[in-house]
């Protein structure tokens, strides 16, 4: 063999290690190209979380007590809930506790004597009320006036 074979036989060496290479830098292009780019991971696992959530606070809502009670939205009185079994809160991580909603109501009713009488315990005991408002009018029946809406600390 001489020297120009040896060249030639380099130079086409070299050509089809270019050619693996560029093939292989294509498939790279291509796998990065159908790969979800990690914003989008993101944006997908806060759509989750959003909707694992908006269920619970939907249902919940202000609104479907007023409705359940027949009470208007200005008569519930909603707590607000504590942040201090979060895991984000301060410090981070697994607090091992977290709030039950507890809702109670105030029922209005005048007695078969004709007294305003009210029960502070969904109906259970009813007391007889002194010195009513006048300007209130009491009604005949049992019904609720006031709905609220507080939390429990369950420990775990």
């Amino acid at each position: 063999m001489d020297t120009d074979d040896e060249v030639y036989m380099d130079t086409d060496d070299v050509v089809d290690a270019l050619d693996r290479v560029e093939g292989a830098v294509q498939k790279v292009e291509q796998a990065v190209k159908d790969k979800a780019s990690s914003a989008t991971l993101v944006g997908w696992m806060l759509i989750g979380a959003f909707l694992l959530t908006v269920p619970g606070d939907i249902w919940h809502a202000k609104w479907r007590y007023a409705l359940s009670y027949g009470v208007s939205a200005d008569k519930m009185s909603v707590g607000t809930l504590p942040h201090d079994c979060a895991w984000v809160a301060a410090p981070l991580g697994e607090k091992y506790c977290h709030y039950d909603r507890e809702v109670s109501s105030v029922h209005w009713a005048t007695s078969q004597t004709g007294n305003p009488i009210a029960s502070y315990d969904e109906g259970k005991t009813w007391i007889v009320v002194t010195n009513p408002d006048p300007s209130v009018t009491w009604p005949k029946y049992d019904t609720v006036t006031q709905v609220y809406i507080s939390w429990k600390k369950v420990e775990e």
